[in-house]
């Protein structure tokens, strides 16, 4: 004769009976009880970190604080005490981009496993723009006598920039025109800044005289 199954939340045990009666009415019995447990639920891990899952760190970001970003776990289970163990996969590169994945899991005491995991992305650039600057004649070339505005514009020149990471754009900038005598100078400097505040100038200088007064002569007999 088999009793009903008792349940104790996962844990379950049932007892069989069974008994003999003679044909003088002499009875005896013997009882056999069997213990389990019944769990098919997974434990449920809780994934938290610095920022929210599949954030971008930015630029440069420290070993700490992608540690930081990837993050912890806790778990819980429906029949046991359960721990988390995290595992790191490699990280990831694409040009100067990155990213790496944060495997955490869980697995209760009748097998049942569960994972979560969280990524993060940063970009890794420590590599100012490469500024190309050209213009009508050599850096610290001299125009000579009188040049005209725009032959100094053009002199100053114009410049290009590239990254290895990011499209970035160059601003000029003229300094104050230098007076000495008759003699001229001026300086452009050409500067950019890329997205990860990476910056670089280059400069040309160009000279020239400004003389628009014929000699004195001075005649005697």
């Amino acid at each position: 004769s088999d009793l009903s199954v008792s349940v104790n939340g996962c844990y379950r045990s049932q007892t069989r009976t069974f008994s003999s009666t003679d044909l003088c009415g002499n009875t005896s019995s013997v009882t056999r009880t069997i213990n389990w447990k019944v769990d098919l639920t997974a434990p449920v891990i809780t994934a938290t970190g610095s920022v929210a899952n599949n954030a971008n760190l930015g630029c440069n970001p420290s070993a700490a604080q992608i540690d930081a970003a990837l993050g912890t776990a806790t778990a819980t289970d429906d029949c046991d005490a359960v721990s988390v163990t995290a595992n790191d996969g490699s990280v990831s590169v694409n040009g100067c981009y990155r990213s790496q994945i944060r495997t955490f899991s869980s697995t209760d005491l009748c097998g049942n496993t569960s994972s979560v995991t969280r990524t993060i992305n940063w970009k890794v650039d420590v590599t100012a723009p490469v500024i190309t600057a050209t213009g009508s004649v050599a850096n610290n070339a001299n125009l000579g006598c009188n040049p005209s505005a725009a032959q100094i514009d053009a002199a100053l020149g114009t410049a290009t920039a590239t990254d290895d990471c990011d499209a970035v754009s160059v601003t000029a900038n003229d300094g104050s025109v230098s007076v000495n005598g008759c003699y001229r100078s001026q300086t452009r400097t050409f500067t950019s800044t890329d997205l990860c505040g990476n910056t670089s100038s280059v400069t040309r200088t160009i000279n020239w005289k400004v003389d628009l007064t014929a000699p004195v002569i001075t005649a005697t007999g």
